[in-house]
Formats: structure tokens, C-alpha cells, sequence
């Protein structure tokens, strides 16, 4: 497996990439800082912003909705994730495609999640897909292994949690700082592709330098699952520093869009293409 960073546009006015999802012929990005999120125009990437809830301006730390993963249904809603990570984290954003939107708190959902994966403290979601009826949510491990939960869909309109399968995903390290995965986009029955960061930090809440990112394939059942992934470079064959937080994978698998978050308010987040190669 070979991944290439092609080409990376700043998308104006938007921070703290978190997420992507492909809709058509356009992509939704997600910033965890702010309720607030974009649609992004293919191929000219016009960013056109719309808020969730309140005034759509960033927030600190402490306050921000946190939001990491996003879902399509089949009825074409589109959900956003917090994270979990703190008590003031655990929103979902409720999204139409005619661009209304609606918020949720669901704590029930990283109780659950929680107590799967038996944490001594909250969870932080970070990746989530959709299949059969099965809500995936990807767990970061920092500083341990990254892992998977599946819950019925249902709980994202307030059903009751009850954890159906749970993975535990091993990645190794880069220079001895685990991987641990940041999205993951759903390719067919149980393969899904992943983001992973090597991110040198302690905590879920704390940023630190990045020492590299992968790309990887998760494919099998909860009891026979295989992963195997690859660095992601640079155009000009570095190993790619970027936090990339975000995947969204061409349909051909030969190309992928991905978003970054730079850990800094004054930079853009920016759009990624990576070119693929070895995804079957």
C-alpha cells in the first residue's frame, strides 16, 4: 500500500479539520472547535460554511463541541459525533441535506462505550461508519490501543446503547509514538480505510507534535481481523507530518480527499488529496 500526498489547498475561514464525508459531488468538513461546518464544492473546491447551532465562532477548549466523526444513512441524514472526550463533548448534530440542522446530547452513547471498552476514563470517538444497520464508532487510544464499539443506529436518535461487537485495533508506532486512528471511511462489508497519527501527547485533550501519519486497511470480522497500513508522505517522499483528521476515499480507491487540523486558530485547516495505491 503506497499514499502520497498529491497536492493541499487552505480552505478559508475553516480550523480544526476533524472530519470528511463525500456527498455527491461535494465533501462536508468538520471542525471540532466551533458548531459550525462547510460544504466544499468538487472539483473547485468552493468552501460554502453553514452554522449547527449558536453563532458558529471558535471556541476554547473547554468549550468546544468537539466534533470528530460524521455518518451518512440511507435515508440521507447526516450525523455529526462529538467526541466524548469530556462531559461537554458527548453533542450530536443532526444535519438534512436541505441544510437544516438539530442538536442532541447523547452521554448514553460513550457510557456505553466506556464500559466496552472497560476505560478508566471517557472515551474519545474519533472515526464512526454505517453498515447494516450498525453504528461503528472508532475509539483513539492514546497511549493504547485504538479500538472499535458497534452500537445499533438506533442510539443516535436516543435508543437505548447495547454494544454489539468490539475490536481492538493494534498499529504499532512511528519512532516509538503509537498510532492511533483519527477517521475511518467504510469501503464494504467489514474493510474499512483508516486514518492514524503519531501524535506525542499523554492525554485525549492535550495536543503534541506530530511524528507522522498512516493510512490502513481493517478488513474481517471482530474475531479475525487483520490490519495492515503505510505512511502517508509527502509529494516529495518525506514522511507526511500533517495531522490528518479526516478521509474521504474515492470510489475507485486510487485517491482519497483528506482533511487536517494544525492545532493553531490562526491557521486554515487544510484539504488534502493523496493519491492511493495497493487498496483492494
Amino acid at each position: 500500500m503506497d499514499a502520497r500526498i498529491a497536492a493541499a489547498y487552505p480552505l478559508e475561514g475553516v480550523r480544526a479539520g476533524s472530519a470528511l464525508l463525500r456527498v455527491g459531488s461535494r465533501l462536508l468538513a468538520v471542525q471540532d472547535d466551533a458548531y459550525r461546518a462547510c460544504w466544499i464544492d468538487l472539483p473547485g473546491l468552493r468552501v460554502s460554511p453553514f452554522l449547527l447551532d449558536a453563532d458558529g465562532v471558535s471556541l476554547p477548549k473547554d468549550r468546544k463541541p468537539d466534533f470528530e466523526a460524521a455518518v451518512r444513512t440511507a435515508g440521507d441524514t447526516v450525523y455529526l459525533l462529538g467526541s466524548g472526550s469530556t462531559p461537554q463533548r458527548t453533542a450530536i448534530a443532526r444535519l438534512s441535506l436541505s441544510g437544516t440542522a438539530s442538536m442532541a446530547d447523547r452521554p448514553q452513547i460513550y457510557d456505553c462505550v466506556r464500559r466496552a471498552l472497560d476505560l478508566a476514563s471517557a472515551p474519545n470517538v474519533e472515526g464512526a461508519t454505517l453498515e447494516d444497520g450498525v453504528l461503528r464508532l472508532f475509539h483513539r487510544g492514546i497511549g493504547s490501543a485504538s479500538a472499535s464499539v458497534d452500537l445499533p443506529l438506533e442510539v443516535l436518535e436516543g435508543g437505548p446503547p447495547r454494544v454489539l461487537a468490539v475490536r481492538a485495533i493494534e498499529l504499532g508506532s512511528l519512532d516509538g509514538v503509537p498510532l492511533s486512528i483519527t477517521d475511518a471511511a467504510r469501503l464494504g462489508r467489514d474493510r474499512a480505510l483508516f486514518l492514524a497519527v503519531a501524535e506525542d501527547t499523554n492525554d485525549a485533550i492535550s495536543d503534541g507534535p506530530v511524528i507522522g501519519c498512516a493510512i490502513g486497511l481493517l478488513t474481517g470480522a471482530a474475531d479475525r481481523q487483520s490490519v495492515r497500513w503505510s505512511c502517508v508522505l509527502e509529494a516529495d517522499g518525506r514522511t507526511s507530518r500533517r495531522k490528518l483528521e479526516g478521509i474521504a476515499v474515492d470510489d475507485d480507491l486510487r485517491g482519497a480527499w483528506a482533511i487536517s487540523d494544525p492545532d493553531d486558530p490562526g491557521r486554515a485547516a487544510e484539504l488534502c488529496r493523496i493519491d492511493l495505491r495497493g487498496v483492494r
